[in-house]
């Protein structure tokens, strides 16, 4: 016979009361530290793909936090965003440090050791635990999640050693991932770090092999550019290196939430990179569809809508670009490195907010991102691209093992908890 036991009898659940954001908070945040013990405060994004990341965007003071100490985080707890983009994703926060609740956070703490918290956590990101947070959901410009549903919520019964076992096996999948994803960023970072001193700093080496401007290489004035470059540089059009072409208008009478295709939607490009989470399923391509919509792994693709000129890397098959979406289509192999590294820098990024038109919703021309002009210079992307483009091969194939090992542990989630599978029959 199947067991619950009620969240709210073993659990503390809280957020900050909109008077003590007004009050204390709204007022008083600074966008940096101002004091070496100013506290961050952790928002619905702090909270990604059931890890906490560690990025913040604003500070409060200790005395501040101190004085609110209901949402303060000072311990290891559960965290949902309850309103916002990521509504319903649920995180740990292990408490390497003190922070502070924003305004559209929740907190799980324990008051009891009856659940294991990594349990806790996978059950609440189970189909389960997610209906019981959104049973009484709120809002329909803009849902949210109420608290009483977090404290009504009803957790499958199991022992505490069957919990860890079940945990344990969700977490060693979950650490695979992560630990992709680190690889990934320090071949992110490796890729940046070239790129800057080679196409912004100039820092490119020469035939002697010593960088350009340490070795007394000329620089000159380029009018497009607006810029001094080196005097064998010249600069280029964005369309010289490739086309940026928006995606297929598909028809809503065309989804199928058992159809084959993925489809890759605005939401879907993310400043981490794309997010294949979508419940936009396609069954049949349209015989209009231009070929380039067919997606394949290392195409580069960036958002024209919303937060536009996020761009990430296809790593999958079978995936559809729907419109507002645009591919970064190369006109030369040796290039994806190079226009990939061109994307993802805040230099460019800059540049397409400011060219992008609308006030309610920025929204990004093909046209005219094309006509952008960048330091060119044939050898530097030769020597970049043979350089980076194992690295590109990298982590388009870790990405493609994550979106395998996601589905695993999505798919083995709920079968663990409702015991369709046995804990002891499985092995990561």
């Amino acid at each position: 016979m199947i067991k619950y036991e009620k969240l709210e009898n073993h659990v503390f659940v809280t957020k900050l009361a909109g008077f003590e954001h007004s009050k204390y908070i709204q007022y008083n945040e600074t966008e940096g530290k101002v004091r070496d013990d100013d506290i961050p405060l952790v928002q619905g994004q702090n909270i990604r793909n059931g890890n906490f990341v560690e990025k913040y965007n604003y500070y409060i003071s200790k005395e501040i936090s101190d004085n609110l100490s209901r949402s303060k985080l000072d311990k290891i707890c559960i965290l949902i965003p309850y309103v916002g983009s990521n509504l319903g994703e649920v995180g740990i926060f292990y408490h390497p440090y003190d922070c502070h609740m924003a305004s559209n956070i929740a907190k799980i703490e324990l008051i009891d050791d009856y659940f294991d918290i990594e349990y806790l956590k996978y059950y609440l990101q189970s189909p389960v635990g997610q209906g019981y947070l959104f049973i009484e959901k709120q809002g329909s410009a803009q849902p949210n999640i109420t608290m009483q549903s977090i404290r009504n919520t009803l957790v499958l019964d199991k022992s505490k050693s069957e919990q860890i076992k079940i945990a344990k096996i969700l977490k060693e999948i979950d650490d695979k991932i992560n630990i992709n994803y680190q690889i990934n960023n320090t071949l992110e970072e490796m890729m940046k770090t070239l790129y800057q001193r080679w196409f912004l700093e100039f820092e490119f080496p020469n035939e002697e092999g010593k960088p350009y401007k340490s070795s007394g290489g000329e620089m000159v004035w380029n009018e497009e550019l607006k810029q001094e470059i080196p005097e064998d540089w010249k600069n280029c059009k964005i369309k010289d290196l490739c086309d940026v072409i928006s995606g297929y208008p598909f028809s809503k009478e065309l989804y199928d939430s058992e159809g084959k295709y993925k489809l890759i939607t605005i939401k879907n490009v993310q400043d981490e990179g794309i997010n294949l989470n979508t419940d936009n399923n396609i069954k049949n391509i349209p015989e209009k569809m231009p070929n380039y919509c067919l997606l394949k792994p290392l195409n580069i693709l960036m958002s024209l809508t919303g937060n536009v000129g996020r761009a990430g890397i296809m790593f999958s098959q079978n995936c559809l670009l729907n419109q507002r979406v645009a591919i970064l289509k190369e006109k030369n192999e040796k290039y994806i490195p190079f226009i990939y590294s061109l994307f993802k820098n805040d230099y460019i990024r800059k540049k397409l907010e400011n060219m992008s038109t609308g006030t309610s919703q920025l929204n990004l021309s093909p046209i005219e991102t094309e006509k952008l002009n960048v330091p060119y210079n044939e050898i530097a992307i030769d020597n970049y691209s043979k350089i980076t483009y194992p690295y590109i091969l990298k982590i388009e194939k870790l990405l493609e093992e994550n979106q395998r090992l996601t589905e695993l542990r999505d798919y083995l989630l709920p079968m663990l908890m409702n015991g369709q599978i046995n804990v002891d029959d499985v092995q990561v």
